[in-house]
């Protein structure tokens, strides 16, 4: 029998503790291999490596910020009632996906304030991509990972 694929899963989120009003609303999908690769290259290969007497040890260097940015931008699908200070909406779509380049995204992300925007953002991408989540789902509030060390003594 034949395996077959399926469509990733895509979940929509009320950001009713951003709008009490329920107009702001955020879609995101889970990631496919492609999209893992690279939030794995993007995430992964900055280290930050630290000669002492007892060897080596490298770390991820990237900062957290920059993590919540690349994994929203891989896996955002659409944004309802999230607007620019002008008035226009911060993010674009088109046919279901995101229409914006790298630079356009980040343009757009680093207009947001105050972090908690972005972390509740983030919280619901990482409620639809729980492999990239390192916290326990139930505190999922606490902060960031440690910085991640491997020794080569």
């Amino acid at each position: 029998m034949a395996f077959k694929l399926t469509h990733p899963v895509t979940q929509a989120f009320v950001l009713d503790e951003l709008d009490p009003s329920g107009e702001a609303k955020v879609t995101f999908r889970q990631a496919t291999a492609r999209e893992n690769q690279i939030r794995d290259t993007l995430v992964f290969s900055q280290q930050q490596r630290v000669i002492t007497a007892t060897g080596v040890s490298t770390s991820n260097a990237l900062p957290w910020s920059v993590r919540q940015e690349i994994e929203c931008r891989l896996t955002l699908v659409g944004a309802e009632g999230i607007l620019r200070p002008d008035g226009s909406p911060l993010f674009s779509f088109k046919g279901g996906k995101l229409d914006m380049d790298d630079q356009e995204f980040h343009d757009a992300w680093s207009l947001i304030h105050p972090q908690r925007v972005v972390d509740i953002l983030h919280g619901h991408c990482l409620d639809v991509n729980a492999d990239w989540d390192w916290r326990p789902r139930e505190a999922a509030d606490e902060d960031p990972p440690p910085v991640e060390e491997s020794g080569t003594g």
